[in-house]
């Protein structure tokens, strides 16, 4: 199954531990799958790889759900995706 789109919202950090979180919304063919993500990245951390963070952790829990562990289906990221305008 293709991810074609990444919507990542409300965004916050918590500076007692370090750890940035968000709901990352994933698009597929067939569903949308919203997930809640933690990271643990710095405050400084840059948006683009904040983004690419909360993808990582959003794919590694997609990854475990039974269609995919079992390995019944694939997962992959469509070329090109990039944050939204808007997401700091």
């Amino acid at each position: 199954m293709q991810i074609t789109d990444v919507e990542i919202s409300a965004p916050e950090y918590c500076p007692e531990q370090a750890r940035h979180r968000a709901s990352v919304c994933l698009t597929l063919a067939d569903r949308i799958v919203t997930l809640f993500c933690s990271i643990e990245l710095t405050a400084e951390t840059g948006a683009e790889a904040r983004w690419a963070a909360f993808l990582g952790d959003a794919l590694r829990q997609m990854k475990r759900m039974p269609e995919f562990r079992a390995g019944r289906a694939t997962l992959e990221v469509a070329d090109g995706l990039t944050p939204h305008p808007g997401f700091a």
